[in-house]
């Protein structure tokens, strides 16, 4: 029984810990503290099937939520691996076809949250930094954020917790 607790504090709680701890305030630290909750996220196992069968049914429309909630060249290889992972289905009628690129997609989550994280920073940045920034769809978290920014913020953790949860889940089962 104590052997469970320490695998679920270890697994879910501490990183869940560690992301709110890095979302209430933009600095140094606190992005540390957003590496280790990625760190933590790709190493440490994940409790149940019925979580699995949860991300199964609901990461594909996690997925398409992201990609269309604040449309832009960040957000691109969501919607474009959507489609594909449809057409894949629609033509093979085989449901796997929607998880094809998860794996990728996983990897590329962590890197637009970490983007994303990295120009909440307090720091000045240099005109062109934010010319591009502004370019492939980055946004300043504020009082003034729209919805479909917020929307978009929440949605990518949200994907990326189910993504890493179904893929942990996925390669834990073939190793049994």
């Amino acid at each position: 029984m104590a052997r469970r607790t320490g695998r679920c504090a270890g697994s879910f709680l501490l990183p869940l810990l560690l992301l709110a701890a890095s979302l209430l305030d933009w600095n140094l630290i606190s992005l540390i503290n957003m590496i280790i909750f990625f760190a933590i996220r790709f190493v440490a196992p994940t409790a149940g099937y019925h979580l699995r069968v949860a991300c199964c049914m609901l990461l594909p429309a996690a997925q398409l939520v992201v990609s269309i909630s604040h449309p832009s060249w960040i957000s691109l290889p969501f919607f474009v691996f959507s489609c594909i992972g449809l057409v894949d289905w629609s033509l093979t009628s085989n449901f796997h076809g929607l998880f094809r690129w998860w794996r990728l997609l996983e990897i590329y989550s962590v890197f637009s949250i970490l983007l994303l994280y990295i120009y909440q920073l307090p720091v000045k940045f240099p005109y062109i930094v934010l010319a591009f920034a502004d370019f492939i769809g980055l946004f300043k978290v504020s009082l003034k954020s729209e919805w479909p920014e917020l929307s978009s913020g929440i949605s990518l953790l949200v994907y990326y917790f189910m993504v890493s949860n179904h893929l942990f889940m996925q390669h834990a089962q073939c190793e049994v």
